[in-house]
């Protein structure tokens, strides 16, 4: 019978440790070639070797699409899926440990940046993880969530992310030489224009996004859009705030879920209070009848990007 037991428990350790391996060699193959993570770490590689004047840096999501190369002295790190807590950590470590800081940040205040479905909606822990501070969000909240997140990032990042497993096997060979001081154009193998239902689409993007809105912006969400707007004050640091042009299918539909005239002033009021330096530019309606210039509902083209950018640098240019 011990000589049994022995025998099991041998299995059972062959056992653990072969899965443990297998697990580690699919965790470092997967954080490896995952794409998102690729073109997050070519960003951070970038701004490391970035030496020019910062005056300009673009935080957020994949609506911040404002073209450096045409900006000038400026840097894009936004990307994919970011949300403000995320950013707020990113901004902090630059601020903190990097070789400069910049004159002002841009940051997109649309609808979804303040959606309840951004708040604890953080994706791509396995490269999030070396700026947000997991164990410091579940002392603060009490959500164990949060180490769940940071357990899944360090230790088996492809957790519920297989879907990237495939789109990362069609971009394995992806072209990083397009992406200039950070900036990734947008994706433009689609037009809007083309779409046979627009109207579908629109109302379907923005639900996915903007449903159960409610009558006020997600608090949690605002409590980092402050807290980035703190680090702003205490590093002298401008803020640039953007509206992003959306199709008029997407903006019908966002309407009657959000009401974006009292969320923008809820904005510019947190802004105004905060003490930073500050300007707003509304680019929202801006397209809404040149569905063309979209890749999406909710997404301008390369083309609508550097409109806007050119648009935007007249405008500071004019300030200035």
């Amino acid at each position: 019978m011990m000589k049994r037991k022995r025998h099991f428990f041998g299995k059972l350790i062959v056992f653990l440790l072969l899965a443990a391996g297998i697990n580690a060699a699919f965790n470092t193959v997967y954080d490896h070639w995952m794409i998102y993570h690729r073109l997050n770490r070519n960003q951070d590689r970038q701004f490391e070797e970035f030496n020019d004047t910062l005056t300009y840096l673009m935080l957020g999501n994949s609506h911040n699409m404002v073209n450096p190369a045409i900006l000038g002295n400026s840097f894009n790190y936004a990307s994919p899926s970011e949300v403000y807590p995320q950013t707020y950590f990113k901004f902090r470590h630059i601020l903190e440990n990097g070789k400069q800081k910049p004159e002002y940040v841009i940051l997109t205040v649309d609808p979804v940046n303040f959606s309840p479905k951004a708040d604890n909606t953080l994706k791509f822990d396995g490269y999030w993880r070396k700026y947000v501070d997991y164990p410091g969000l579940y002392r603060e909240t009490g959500d164990t969530d949060y180490l769940v997140r940071w357990f899944t990032g360090r230790f088996c990042s492809y957790a519920g992310n297989y879907k990237f497993i495939y789109m990362s096997l069609l971009f394995a060979r992806a072209d990083f030489s397009q992406v200039v001081n950070g900036y990734r154009p947008p994706r433009d193998f689609r037009n809007f224009a083309l779409e046979p239902d627009r109207k579908a689409l629109g109302i379907e993007r923005a639900n996915s996004y903007l449903s159960g809105y409610g009558d006020r912006p997600d608090p949690g969400t605002v409590d980092y859009f402050k807290r980035i707007l703190e680090l702003c004050r205490e590093y002298n640091v401008g803020v640039i705030m953007v509206r992003m042009p959306f199709t008029r299918e997407y903006l019908e539909q966002a309407r009657k879920l959000v009401d974006l005239n009292r969320l923008d002033r809820g904005i510019e009021q947190i802004v105004a209070e905060s003490g930073v330096n500050y300007r707003v530019f509304d680019f929202r309606e801006e397209f809404t009848d040149q569905p063309s210039l979209f890749f999406n509902a909710d997404h301008v083209n390369p083309e609508g990007a550097d409109i806007i950018s050119r648009k935007l640098k007249f405008l500071l240019d004019a300030d200035n």
